[in-house]
């Protein structure tokens, strides 16, 4: 098994069966597909349970974790850990569960990996009701600045020897998936980038993403200081306060 794509369930019922026909359309085969559902009340084994290969691996937490006072609003940190935990393959690749990967989405950033790189990112598109496919504008930042801020969550691949060296995701933070790619980026860890599009980023009222958008202006510059202090200190390679993977 070379490639295990984690995907984070909740509540996506209507969505996980499209999500897990793109990866088994992949041309990419040598790979799993890790859904860890963090309690979903959709019933959304209902759709997985359609899908007999061995490859499709459903790990339900016993209980949902708790984010404070929102429940809604996660970006699914401690439930990306646990599928990272569980791969049996060292190359990861993120996938939430209303998204699509395209279908030579694993394989363009798996033979680039291949030439050296630790970290691999490419472009997503936009999958919105009624519009084309667009690209997502993140990438045109990205090549702006190469600031790593613009680099999309679905967009990367990445080796667990990364996780091994700078730690799993933060969940105190709601921005989880900026803090851990700025971490990497810190962290001097070898970064390819590809041109081709990799995934489908789907655009629905029901995104955790445009939630946490509701926070007041206070709280989200309160959050900004606080990730740009975190930021500065593992930097410097502290990474005390994460966990570690495979950590004794």
């Amino acid at each position: 098994m070379k490639v295990s794509v984690i995907t984070t369930l909740y509540n996506y019922k209507r969505y996980i069966g499209e999500c897990i026909q793109s990866f088994l359309d992949q041309d990419f085969k040598d790979s799993e597909m890790i859904i860890v559902d963090d309690c979903s009340t959709d019933n959304p084994l209902e759709v997985i349970s359609k899908f007999q290969t061995p490859r499709i691996r459903y790990i339900r937490l016993p209980k949902r974790i708790d984010y404070g006072s929102d429940s809604e609003i996660s970006d699914y940190g401690n439930v990306k850990n646990v599928g990272i935990k569980n791969a049996k393959a060292e190359v990861i690749v993120m996938l939430d569960a209303d998204d699509l990967l395209l279908k030579n989405g694993i394989s363009i950033r798996y033979e680039k990996l291949l030439q050296g790189f630790d970290f691999v990112h490419g472009p997503c598109l936009r999958l919105e009701s009624n519009h084309p496919y667009l690209r997502d504008p993140m990438w045109d930042k990205w090549l702006r600045t190469k600031d790593p801020k613009w680099v999309h969550a679905q967009g990367f691949i990445i080796r667990k020897s990364v996780h091994r060296k700078i730690g799993l995701y933060d969940n105190s933070f709601y921005a989880n998936d900026r803090e851990m790619i700025c971490r990497i980026f810190n962290a001097g860890i070898r970064i390819g980038t590809v041109q081709e599009d990799v995934a489908l980023y789907r655009i629905h009222g029901l995104q955790m993403s445009k939630k946490r958008r509701s926070h007041t202006t206070k709280y989200k510059t309160l959050e900004r200081e606080r990730m740009q202090k975190v930021l500065s200190t593992r930097k410097s390679g502290d990474f005390s306060g994460l966990e570690m993977l495979d950590a004794a």
